[in-house]
């Protein structure tokens, strides 16, 4: 049996400017509740569909001396997570920051940690 791919890029894009991703965490919340009524079974039995949020977490690679970014005012972000072989493409868009730090490694790395929302997900398959 061959190996198999993972995922092979995370790109995070800011006016046309491209960052590698070290690290990316996504948690889609549906936003459905169920709604709570007095009865004789005494269960739920009515439910709400409710509005779904994308919060996002990443830690994206800066280059040395390239950290132009005005983390806490830019606007319209973009997130693609791709597979290698083009065979799916996932994309978060209009995300904006509501946390960013700064992270150091013992390589010299420098990384800016940054918490996001999206207002809008796309998943494509080819």
């Amino acid at each position: 049996k061959m190996a198999e791919y993972s995922v092979g890029t995370i790109v995070l894009s800011v006016d046309g400017q491209e960052y590698d991703c070290s690290k990316f965490t996504s948690k889609k919340t549906t936003g459905n509740k169920r709604i709570l009524t007095m009865n004789r079974k005494l269960k739920a039995k009515f439910k709400t569909k409710g509005i779904t949020v994308y919060d996002l977490t990443c830690s994206v690679v800066i280059p040395d001396g390239k950290d132009t970014v005005d983390w806490d005012g830019v606007e319209g972000i973009r997130i693609s997570i791709e597979s290698p072989t083009g065979g799916f493409r996932e994309t978060y868009t209009d995300c904006e920051v509501q946390e960013y730090s700064d992270s150091y490694d013992v390589n010299g790395e420098t990384m800016r940690d940054l918490t996001l929302f999206a207002m809008d997900y796309l998943k494509e398959s080819f």
